[in-house]
């Protein structure tokens, strides 16, 4: 069984998570997983994870959180050493990324994964975290994008090479959607003949810019409905 590190900027329910989650279901019993958060107490992906799946959600393990230097990193990259396989997601773990660099003698391979961006980057990319992922990233063993934009990004940027680059886009299991909807699946909702339903899954925060789509939708004719 190998021992698996996730390193989360949250473990709140969102994209990354949940895609977490289905992967580690997957696994089964051939990998142990041990999950951190750079925010502790957003834990709500930990309700999708199957029962028979053996987690660990240590109260004692480094903080993510903290300000980077030599000391926090070796304790760190002390932890690492405890698996087989650190993964990492996001601007919130990249200090376990910058420890792996700064002391990576016995330390397992890192994979390193970035999803996006939240509200303080909509707009503009953050320097300083450009400079920093430059710095840190070269002794990671991969890292995974699941966009051509943030490919675009990751080459062009953050000067990561081809060969360690992989673009993987979240995927959909379509057979789910091959049959009729439940009865009152969504409360409320009634469907007319000749009704357009325009629907959309989003985490309800500002960077999702949902009014936006409500405000396309209300300049289209009654008949078209939004659901969020």
């Amino acid at each position: 069984t190998r021992r698996i590190l996730h390193c989360h900027s949250t473990f709140s329910l969102g994209g990354k998570e949940a895609r977490a989650v289905r992967l580690m279901n997957a696994f089964g019993d051939a990998a142990e997983h041990t999950i951190l958060s750079a925010v502790p107490d957003q834990m709500g992906a930990r309700d999708a994870i199957d029962p028979a799946i053996a987690v660990h959600f240590p109260t004692d393990a480094p903080s993510l959180q903290g300000k980077p230097g030599p000391g926090r990193y070796r304790t760190l990259a002390d932890y690492m050493r405890g698996f087989d396989l650190v993964l990492s997601y996001n601007w919130g773990s990249m200090d376990v990324v910058g420890a792996r660099r700064m002391f990576p003698a016995g330390c397992p391979p890192l994979i390193h994964h970035e999803d996006g961006f939240n509200a303080d980057e909509a707009d503009q990319l953050n320097w300083k975290r450009n400079l920093f992922r430059r710095m840190m990233l070269p002794t990671a063993e991969a890292l995974v994008v699941p966009s051509e934009r943030l490919e675009g990004i990751a080459r062009t940027i953050w000067h990561q090479p081809k060969d360690r680059l992989h673009r993987i886009p979240n995927g959909i299991d379509t057979a789910r959607y091959a049959v009729p909807p439940e009865a009152g699946a969504i409360p409320g909702l009634t469907r007319q003949d000749g009704d357009v339903i325009i629907g959309t899954l989003a985490g309800l925060r500002a960077v999702k810019n949902l009014p936006r789509l409500v405000r396309a939708v209300a300049a289209l004719p009654a008949h078209v409905k939004l659901v969020i």
